[in-house]
């Protein structure tokens, strides 16, 4: 017996139907009334939505669900990920996210304390409530239309901004109560940004890195990872005068880990190595806790397993400089041998020079520039973000 497919339950057929892509369902809404019928299930819409752009149905709660993916995740729900943005020597780490019918690009930075989560701001919101959907520059100050490309193949997002001397004169203005240091910081910033949005701000896809991407030579025999090692991650760090910027540490191999700077500053800027660390160079507190003395340590590797490195004491040496008030703790799980990146301004004759990295635990490190005599502290990111659509394109970083 032939059995018609109208036929089967309405259960089995909304089944079938979630297999299907958009393009498949709009063909199959002008069949018949049933199929026009089943297209406009919301749980349909809502199942979609989670598959096709990891939207969760609580993020557009009280919102059609087919509209939803109509109207605004079918052209801009690739965009959904975490970029670093192109803003001359300085960067910024951009989150595109999805929420109560908006996708925003949220901007993360760093607060005057390594310790503090990152300040978020929306630099750019697209209303999927309305059709066709807006897209507004720094929506909730200043609001502005503008636009966004986006290069599928490389993942990149291109910004276009249409009044960029009021964006500008917004941005002047909320950061128009800070001096010293961090007002010149603020104003060179803007000037680039300012150069960058005229012709279209170009946000790269950073994809991070997890447990998973840890050299799996780096393993214990039961499978787990020695605690004298860390999960690669964002962190924020300590740069003096510079202030706080954003790294993000990966393995190169099972025997060096890289900060590279998500955020940078005049000398060594964004996308660039600023820390090294070589694992199989550990190191030990000197019988003089002094920098002098760390200056005359020859490094000098081990065979000795990572989970074999003992804890032991740590202080601040002497004639090093540390100048957040931030306590740190008397003990390190670890210490390494390595190297970090200094240039003078516009990175100029960069080189690397010898540092120390102390291991706190998982979530916080130490940084020792011998030859600088000052110490920088990294605190973990401590946020989950929104994770990149597009797994093909390339990371930036």
């Amino acid at each position: 017996m032939v059995i018609n497919i109208v036929d089967l339950p309405e259960n089995v057929l909304l089944s079938i139907l979630q297999l299907c892509n958009v393009r498949d369902l709009t063909a199959l809404s002008v069949v018949c009334s049933l199929f026009y019928r089943l297209t406009k299930d919301s749980f349909l819409w809502r199942h979609l939505c989670f598959r096709d752009f990891s939207v969760s149905p609580e993020s557009c709660e009280k919102s059609s669900y087919e509209k939803i993916y109509k109207n605004v995740l079918h052209k801009y729900g690739c965009m959904l990920g975490l970029y670093q943005s192109q803003i001359g020597p300085y960067g910024g780490l951009l989150e595109i996210r999805f929420q109560n019918g908006y996708i925003e690009g949220a901007v993360w930075e760093p607060t005057s304390d390594v310790m503090e989560p990152l300040k978020e701001s929306v630099a750019f919101s697209i209303n999927g409530n309305e059709v066709p959907a807006k897209c507004l520059c720094i929506p909730h100050i200043h609001p502005h239309k503008c636009s966004l490309q986006m290069n599928k193949r490389k993942g990149i997002v291109t910004q276009f901004c249409s009044d960029n001397e009021g964006h500008i004169r917004t941005l002047c203005d909320m950061d128009g109560d800070v001096t010293g240091n961090l007002f010149n910081y603020i104003s060179m910033k803007l000037v680039y940004l300012n150069e960058v949005i005229s012709t279209g701000l170009i946000h790269k896809p950073l994809i991070l890195p997890g447990p998973d991407d840890i050299p799996s030579a780096l393993r214990r025999k039961d499978g787990s990872f020695p605690k004298q090692i860390i999960t690669p991650g964002l962190f924020k760090g300590t740069y003096s005068v510079h202030g706080i910027e954003v790294l993000l540490f990966r393995y190169k191999d099972e025997y060096e880990i890289h900060g590279h700077k998500v955020t940078g500053d005049v000398n060594v800027h964004a996308s660039k190595v600023s820390v090294k660390i070589l694992l199989k160079y550990p190191a030990y507190p000197t019988e003089k806790n002094s920098i002098a003395a760390m200056k005359t340590t020859e490094p000098k590797s081990s065979e000795t397993p990572l989970d074999q490195i003992p804890e032991h004491p740590f202080s601040i040496p002497s004639g090093c400089y540390y100048e957040a008030t931030t306590p740190l703790p008397t003990r390190c799980t670890a210490r390494y041998h390595g190297f970090g990146q200094i240039a003078y301004e516009g990175f100029r004759r960069p080189s690397f020079t010898p540092v120390q990295v102390i291991v706190f635990n998982n979530d916080l490190l130490g940084v020792v520039w011998i030859e600088l005599t000052a110490f920088s502290l990294f605190s973990r990111v401590q946020r989950t973000f929104t994770k990149n659509i597009l797994n093909t394109a390339e990371s930036c970083l």
